[in-house]
Order: C-alpha cells, then sequence, then structure tokens
C-alpha cells in the first residue's frame, strides 16, 4: 500500500497549486488524488519495486 499513499500524496501536492485559481481546480485536486492513488494501487499489485528494477539494471550493467 506504500505506492497509494505515495501516488495519492503526489497527487495531492502536484493538484493543490491549483487551489489558488477557485472552485473549479479544486475539483481537479479531488480527480487528481483519486488517479495518482489508483496508479500507485495498481503498481502495488503488479508487484513494481524500484529495488527490482535497479537490481536488473545493475545486473545488465555488469554483464
Amino acid at each position: 500500500m506504500k505506492f497509494v499513499l505515495i501516488g495519492a500524496i503526489t497527487g495531492l501536492v502536484l493538484s493543490i497549486s491549483w487551489i489558488v485559481w477557485g472552485f473549479w481546480p479544486s475539483l481537479a485536486i479531488l480527480f487528481t488524488t483519486v488517479i495518482f492513488a489508483l496508479l500507485g494501487l495498481t503498481l502495488d499489485l503488479i508487484g513494481f519495486s524500484f529495488k527490482g528494477i535497479i537490481n536488473k539494471l545493475s545486473a545488465k550493467l555488469a554483464e
């Protein structure tokens, strides 16, 4: 669930600046947060990990 949390926080942080421009952008905050949370959930479900990617990349570079 850590990618869900990271995704939700990222979406919230990226879209919080939009609130300065009024009501409609605040609705975009909710929408963006949901999108990033779903992206994070998807990454969690498929087993995506930065450590695994780095290990694969370093193994290929070592060859």
